[in-house]
């Protein structure tokens, strides 16, 4: 089963994932990290936490960047 790496951009910095999950492929992957992008926008929202989240990426075992989840793009619509 591949590894995934879920990474979180903030303030320009990246946070990387050093343990990463073992997931059946990337679409399970992206959910995985649609899921963290909600609470940590949610997080940052309550705490007004600063940096915010920029984006969610999600890169393979070579570091290979995969898929970019901007966090915007977890906001409902009229908070866009």
């Amino acid at each position: 089963m591949p590894q995934y790496f879920i990474n979180f951009l903030r303030g320009g910095k990246i946070s990387n994932d050093v343990e990463g999950q073992d997931l059946p492929g990337l679409e399970e992957a992206g959910a995985a990290a649609l899921v963290s992008a909600r609470e940590i926008v949610a997080e940052n929202i309550k705490s007004a936490s600063d940096p915010a989240l920029e984006a969610v990426i999600v890169t393979n075992e070579g570091g290979r960047e995969l898929m970019r989840i901007p966090a915007k793009s977890v906001l409902p619509g009229s908070l866009k």
